[in-house]
């Protein structure tokens, strides 16, 4: 069983019991979400117009893929196998 975290733009972190559904996703990065896949195991829930919104910068997320610039609330999943 996988692991979710959801990694705020203050730093903070929420575990939360279950894989979110695309719904909670959608809720809790504020829009659209997109996958971004990091090291092997876990990937990133952002907010696919992030950017566009100006959402502020979440360094703390930044750790997990600092190959692009990371903005908004995100979730962490780690260990839950890929749909498709």
């Amino acid at each position: 069983m996988g692991k979710a975290t959801i990694i705020k733009v203050d730093g903070t972190k929420q575990e939360m019991d279950h894989r979110p559904t695309l719904e909670e996703s959608q809720k809790i990065v504020g829009g659209y979400i997109e996958l971004v896949r990091c090291s092997k195991g876990k990937t990133l829930v952002v907010n696919e117009e992030g950017l566009l919104h100006h959402l502020p910068m979440n360094p703390e997320a930044m750790k997990y893929y600092p190959y692009s610039l990371i903005v908004g609330n995100v979730i962490l999943l780690e260990g839950w196998q890929s749909p498709g």
